[in-house]
């Protein structure tokens, strides 16, 4: 959930036009073939007898070399990331976003807005998808979750000095860090995204994904067409610092990258009634705020990112809708 619409408060980190960017643990769940003479006995007179496996082996050898050309095996990596709104309506839309979940089966799934569950109760949820590994960085405010096929290797639960807090995990060989940031403090950006950026130094791949509360550049002509930015000295100017912080870094923002089109995230029906009373209220405060940032290495072997903005199903169930990415990478032997 986002707070407010509109304009965002004034700040020093404005761009104008299109100036470009520098770019716990979960719980337990769960020799050689002998060389012979072939019938020689003076090395001369003797006939070779025929070697039946020959074939066999050069047919082996064939496929290794075939496949070391072709580089290491690889294996899909589904994600969902998605502002739960409450926990999906305060539980009353649980049922039809958990059937969703099951339909898209994801392998990592990042959750924010938790309420109304503790990490036990989470883990009983997620073994519903599939997932026999979920944490929280807390149980009481705002949590944000992660559910996983694989063991996740909890690395941080930071709430103290932060509006929400942040967790950092590791699952399927990647650092995810799942945030929720507050509009009005981009600090709490930038000291994820060097805690990230350390991270990415260190020779690991990192995702970074979660509510943002935040604008990107790359959208700056949908929102200066829907006056989502601030007037200034006779200029409109947009506070990019919270997605500014990432991509200055190297981070790339996968729906950008993929889908540039995918121009929203909030604003679904689900406002209806108690923070919009029509369709037309809920479309002006449309625009996107949620993001799956990646690694540049992460990022090249991704496959496809974009936005379910299905009002029939997902736009009833929270009032941001889900990012869906599929990641390519090398699968563990």
């Amino acid at each position: 959930m986002v707070m407010g619409g509109g304009a965002p408060s004034k700040s020093r980190g404005r761009y104008r036009g299109n100036q470009a960017p520098g770019i716990g643990t979960s719980r337990p769940w769960a020799g050689e073939r002998d060389r012979r003479a072939n019938g020689y006995d003076d090395g001369m007179h003797a006939r070779a007898e025929p070697r039946p496996f020959a074939g066999l082996t050069m047919l082996a050898a064939f496929v290794f070399l075939s496949q070391a050309c072709q580089g290491p095996p690889t294996g899909t990596l589904e994600v969902l990331n998605w502002n739960t709104y409450h926990f999906f309506d305060h539980r009353a839309k649980l049922d039809e976003a958990k059937t969703w979940i099951v339909e898209e089966g994801p392998d990592l799934v990042a959750l924010q807005e938790v309420l109304h569950c503790d990490e036990p109760g989470l883990a009983d949820l997620a073994l519903e998808w599939g997932h026999e590994h979920a944490v929280m960085h807390k149980e009481k405010g705002y949590p944000v979750a992660l559910t996983s096929s694989a063991p996740i290797e909890v690395l941080e639960r930071r709430v103290e000095g932060l509006h929400h807090g942040f967790l950092h995990a590791r699952t399927h060989g990647i650092d995810v860090f799942v945030v929720h940031f507050w509009p009005t403090k981009p600090a709490e950006a930038v000291a994820v995204a060097e805690l990230a950026k350390a991270v990415v130094e260190a020779g690991r791949p990192v995702l970074v994904l979660g509510d943002f509360n935040g604008k990107i550049r790359f959208d700056e002509p949908y929102l200066r067409e829907h006056g989502f930015g601030e007037e200034e000295d006779g200029e409109l100017v947009f506070d990019y610092r919270i997605t500014d912080a990432f991509l200055d870094r190297g981070f790339v923002e996968l729906v950008s990258e993929h889908r540039p089109d995918d121009l929203y995230t909030f604003g679904s029906p689900a406002l209806i009634p108690r923070w919009a009373e029509t369709m037309a209220d809920v479309e002006a405060r449309r625009r996107r705020i949620d993001f799956v940032f990646a690694s540049p290495d992460l990022a090249k072997g991704c496959r496809s990112a974009r936005v379910d903005v299905d009002d029939a199903r997902v736009g009833l169930y929270s009032d941001h809708y889900p990012i869906l990415c599929t990641l390519e990478r090398e699968a563990s032997r």
